[in-house]
């Protein structure tokens, strides 16, 4: 056969494979960048895996996944100069009308139906985002310490719990790690109020209440909880220090008991050397009602450039971690698809619980804006570490009214 036959051949074979692939399979094409928060995983070789599996099923896409230490404060730059990458985790204190200034709409991955949280970062009929994660927010308990304190029976009451604390803490042994240096960790106070007003929406009412500090109303009640546990001692002794690394050590060590975060904690336990089976998590007893209630909360949440290259692509990178990758196991999370079934043990015995469902829904921008003109750092714990290093309770919690209250009033004449 002469060479141009078979040169003729070849190119009329190449012609038929690429006629019969689909446009979208050939769309995935060119390199994209993916910025994002966890450190961890990118150190650990965990995204160099998913990558390598992206690349095998789009063998003319390449993928960087660069960690950013601190996102929160270290992004916003990035957005200013239009160096956010190609896919990138969505600030959480981002308006929703800026969205169509950075981000393209990813209604046409047809995912609304099948995930969590789809509508969260929905702006004019268009979704801008979607979370890398679900999260359970809970009790993270030490089975060792548990079984030494004679603690057969798990806390499914507030009263059972601080009586499990006072146990403990008589072992010699931190019963719960606030975090009060970090701060952070203190915004699962800023959660429970959707669990104790049996809510998911809640910060919409309260965006309304002139008083929503007053006594007797969820945030008065989450708040007196870690009030409760910080002046009891049940919590560490260093309120000072950020001791966020140090505190999963001790957990390890025997020397805390317990955490009150969201399931996503239990695989950095892990890798910092705990056993699993030595992990429980149930639902964190809020009340007396015997009820157990958990608030499903999202993730930080992927989008799109505007500005990238390779849309197509990116968007394939994004259906593919919340499809197809095994992120979620890793990183701790419930799986954004709802059809996909997490495999830590930890959830299935959260799950056993039959816990009243709470989803938790997006706070409104006016909300945001509120809180900040209130000087309520919202989920970054900031305020409530000056509640908790307060010994007048009540007086704190009608300063903060007040706040609020001035608060809302500037709002309203600035309207």
């Amino acid at each position: 056969m002469s060479d141009f036959r078979v040169l003729r051949q070849c190119t009329f074979i190449c012609c038929l494979m690429f006629s019969v692939l689909p446009d979208a399979v050939l769309a995935i094409s060119g390199d994209i960048t993916f910025y994002v928060n966890r450190v961890d995983l990118v150190s650990n070789g965990s995204y160099a895996r998913w990558v390598k599996e992206f690349q095998a099923l789009h063998p003319q896409a390449k993928v960087r996944v660069e960690g950013i230490a601190d996102y929160e404060a270290n992004m916003p730059k990035r957005f200013d100069a239009r160096n956010y990458g190609d896919v990138m985790l969505v600030p959480r204190d981002m308006p929703k009308q800026t969205f169509p200034k950075y981000f393209v709409p990813l209604n046409d991955l047809n995912l609304a139906n099948q995930i969590y949280f789809a509508a969260n970062w929905e702006y004019e009929g268009k979704q801008y985002a979607y979370t890398q994660g679900v999260i359970a927010e809970g009790l993270v308990y030490n089975k060792k310490i548990f079984a030494d304190a004679s603690i057969t029976k798990l806390p499914a009451t507030i009263t059972e719990f601080y009586a499990a604390a006072e146990k403990i803490k008589s072992m010699g042994i931190t019963p719960i790690a606030l975090n009060v240096g970090a701060a952070w960790p203190l915004q699962q106070w800023d959660k429970s109020v959707m669990a104790l007003s049996g809510d998911g929406n809640y910060y919409a009412s309260m965006f309304n209440d002139m008083e929503p500090f007053k006594i007797g109303k969820p945030y008065a009640k989450s708040l007196s909880i870690a009030h409760k546990i910080f002046s009891s001692g049940y919590s560490e002794n260093d309120f000072v220090n950020n001791n966020w690394e140090s505190s999963k050590q001790q957990f390890i060590k025997n020397k805390v008991a317990m955490f009150y975060l969201g399931n996503w904690v239990i695989p950095q336990l892990i890798e910092s050397g705990a056993n699993s089976r030595d992990i429980g998590f149930i639902p964190f007893p809020l009340d007396d009602s015997g009820k157990s209630k958990a608030v499903l909360n999202f993730d930080w949440a992927m989008a799109v450039s505007r500005y990238s290259k390779h849309p197509e692509t990116a968007k394939a990178w994004i259906e593919f971690v919340i499809t197809k990758s095994n992120f979620a196991d890793v990183a701790g999370f419930i799986p954004t698809q709802t059809s996909r079934i997490s495999n830590m043990p930890q959830l299935a015995e959260y799950m056993s619980y039959e816990p009243e469902m709470i989803q938790a829904a997006a706070e409104s921008n006016d909300f945001i804006r509120l809180a900040n003109i209130a000087g309520m750092d919202f989920m970054s714990g900031n305020y409530i570490r000056n509640i908790l290093l307060s010994p007048d309770f009540n007086g704190s919690m009608e300063y903060w009214n007040k706040r609020w209250r001035r608060a809302k009033s500037h709002l309203n004449n600035s309207h």
